[in-house]
């Protein structure tokens, strides 16, 4: 594909299936063969497949809960982030009674799921003789016998980013989101077979059915696929697609996972829809059937209301579902039923912006943005007043220009003018360009705002204009490589900064999940320099530059937050003084320099430096209490931390000797600069900070 950078992308996403000569081929071909997957029975059209659920229990507190799955009457469960108190516990826990009720305990699943042996647990599967795999997000594959203390690591050298794996007979099948593709391997952790290579975008969970068909869910196409059994007993390595983007039936927003419920002979396909935060049901056929699981409003809703489901699996009395919610750190089991449940009016999207933050944030040249991760839209902000008042709206989900595939990366950057005539009139008209990556497009996008700053800001949808698209495809031919890895990935950037390059040559630095790595490059990316992470790097989220020079990188997967130093060497951290870190997922500066880390583990902001570091925050809902902390970004009146599970942001300023004090908690909506009653601290009352103007609040 021809691509030149600050063209615009014209092209349409990557949602219809453009079949090469080639492919249709292939896809002749594996018609011709007739797969053992496609039956000659006739189509219940999903007459028997369950078309509703109800509400049976909650096992709750399991945090950051990531899969679950079935080992007989037990149940499994991925927590990922266990031990919040920075003594990490066991990376897979399971139930100890049936039937699970509310008050079913959790324990260890055996002493070889510690935290030092898997790292990043996000899978696990249990095969029919009982061996247990589980994915690790380190690169590598755990397998345990049955019954055995001692666990097989297979995969060490062939995975990136293991996310998700399945037992097919005595194989394993193995959905690897860097590679994009799925990767069978035989028992020894030999490779067999490589599928949807070049049709997947980000594979997530995988289902098996009993006759060997293999569907996975693909979050970035925001669709299934199916890979059909030949006759010979292997799989068909392309797939045929299933579904499309959006909220209607049949539509996925984000899909994670898919499960297999078999009725009247019928496989039945169970969907986690996470963004559109429900339970869809497919025939065989892939056709709509229903779908149940009331989208939970506030967070913290359950009883059947679903909110951002993960992970699903399926009991083996074929009528107990579990459903895992990473966002609420909680497992809710639920009873499959014919019967449809309820029509839930909250059930389709709005498509308008509002609170439902990612863990995505830019500040600078007064200019706040945050991102709605449900409609992929950015509310840009005036940082300068308390609250910050909203002024527009950037993007939406779609492929023309101003839309957006999946936002993975957000930051203001001040704009160099290029005339010092006007320098009088440069303090009241202020310019910054918002710098927007587009992981699902492989594109970053610039836009510039010019606004009158001595006047009071108003929402104006006119407000910012398109300048640039910038293609990442094309740019890795253009990045200069001084150690390590080639060739390189396309570029995966989820984060950008000011460089503060004092020479004005390279004065962006973006943050490379995809190669690990740190890429300086000029402001149209006709060049760059990349500098790989240390080698213990496995999925950075977020860096920050302070203004010494200094940079640091949050690495959730690794527990580790990587500091390099003006002089470019780098050291990484496990904790800030005696306080451990259990997953820093964003990282920033204070006014005078000390580091600030978030971590999600905790539900907490860790302040400091290596010698000594204070805890701010503890888990809840009100003012200085975080669910999920993410996103850090600098502002003119503080540090500002996104409160992704709260629906909120959260902002802390210098006053009296401390220097990250709270002072203020926002929303789109609704805001507090006065601590409301029972939050941390001595405030008794709360009282809302000034509300934005109308214009503001209908949107």
């Amino acid at each position: 594909m021809t691509s030149r950078v600050d063209t615009l992308d014209f092209m349409p996403a990557p949602c219809v299936c453009v079949c090469s000569a080639a492919l249709l081929a292939t896809v002749v071909a594996s018609v011709a063969s007739e797969p053992l997957g496609v039956t000659h029975t006739p189509i219940h059209h999903g007459n028997d497949c369950p078309k509703g659920a109800d509400y049976r229990a909650t096992l709750s507190n399991t945090r950051g809960v990531r899969a679950v799955a079935w080992d007989g009457d037990a149940l499994l469960l991925c927590v990922a982030d266990a031990g919040s108190d920075g003594g990490l516990s066991a990376q897979i826990q399971r139930t100890s009674t049936w039937p699970i009720d509310d008050s079913t305990a959790l324990m260890a699943a055996d002493s070889w799921c510690s935290p030092t042996v898997i790292g990043f647990a996000n899978d696990v599967a249990v095969s029919a003789s009982g061996e247990i795999a589980v994915a690790d997000r380190v690169g590598i594959i755990h397998v345990r016998a049955k019954n055995a203390t001692m666990s097989t690591i297979i995969g060490e050298g062939v995975f990136e980013d293991p996310v998700s794996v399945a037992w097919r007979n005595d194989a394993l099948v193995v959905a690897d989101a860097k590679l994009r593709a799925l990767l069978v391997l035989d028992h020894n952790g030999v490779e067999s077979a490589r599928l949807g290579v070049g049709q997947l975008m980000e594979p997530s969970g995988i289902a098996v059915a009993n006759d060997g068909d293999i569907y996975v869910a693909d979050r970035l196409a925001d669709c299934l696929w199916h890979f059909a059994t030949m006759r010979d007993g292997t799989v068909a390595t392309t797939g045929t697609r299933i579904g499309e983007s959006g909220s209607n039936p049949g539509q996925f927003s984000a899909p994670r996972d898919v499960a297999i419920v078999t009725r009247a002979g019928t496989n039945c396909l169970l969907v986690a829809d996470e963004l559109n935060h429900r339970i869809q049901v497919l025939d065989a056929a892939g056709s709509f059937v229903g779908f149940f699981g009331m989208h939970a409003l506030l967070p913290r809703q359950g009883e059947g209301r679903i909110h951002y489901p993960v992970s699903l699996a399926v009991a083996r009395d074929g009528e107990t579902l579990a459903v895992a919610e990473a966002f609420e750190d909680r497992v809710q089991l639920l009873q499959l039923k014919l019967d449809a449940d309820p029509i839930d009016p909250s059930a389709t999207s709005a498509g308008f912006i509002s609170s439902h933050f990612g863990s995505e944030i830019g500040c600078g040249a007064d200019i706040l943005a945050v991102v709605d991760c449900e409609i992929e839209a950015i509310a840009i902000c005036d940082a300068r007043t308390t609250p910050p008042i909203h002024m527009c709206v950037i993007g939406g989900g779609g492929a023309l220009p101003m839309r957006f595939g999946e936002i993975s990366a957000v930051a203001v950057l001040e704009r160099t003018s290029s005339s010092a005539a006007n320098s009088a009139t440069s303090i009241s008209q202020g310019e910054g360009e918002v710098w927007v990556a587009d992981r699902f497009h492989q594109r970053i996008d610039v836009f510039r705002l010019e606004w009158d700053k001595s006047k009071p800001p108003v929402f104006d949808q006119f407000l910012p204009r398109l300048v640039r698209s910038m293609d990442l495809e094309a740019f890795v031919q253009r990045l200069s490589v001084t150690q390590g890895r080639s060739p390189l990935r396309v570029p995966e950037i989820v984060d950008i900064e000011s460089a503060r390059d004092p020479s004005g040559k390279a004065p962006v630095l973006l943050l490379d999940r995809s190669n690990r790595a740190l890429i300086r490059s000029d402001a149209r990316l006709n060049n760059g320099v990349i500098e790989l992470l240390p080698a213990e790097a496995r999925g950075p989220e977020e860096c920050a530059v302070a203004a010494d020079g200094r940079i640091a990188v949050a690495d959730p997967v690794a527990r580790r937050v990587f500091m390099r130093a003006p002089d470019g060497t780098w050291s990484a951290l496990s904790a800030l003084g005696e306080i451990a870190l259990i997953r820093p997922s964003g990282v920033g500066f204070t006014a005078d320099g000390a580091l600030v880390i978030s971590d999600s583990a905790r539900d907490a902001i860790v302040v400091g430096s290596v010698e000594s570091a204070r805890i701010v925050g503890e888990r809840g809902v009100l003012d200085e209490q975080f669910w999920d902390a993410q996103g850090i970004a600098s502002s003119p009146a503080g540090v500002i931390v996104i409160d992704r599970g709260n629906h909120r942001y959260q902002r802390f300023g210098t006053q009296s000797g401390n220097n990250f004090q709270w002072n203020l908690t926002g929303t789109l909506g609704r805001f507090y600069d006065q601590k409301r009653r029972g939050s941390p601290g001595t405030a008794l009352e709360a009282a809302p900070a000034s509300t934005a103007p109308a214009k503001d609040s209908s949107s």
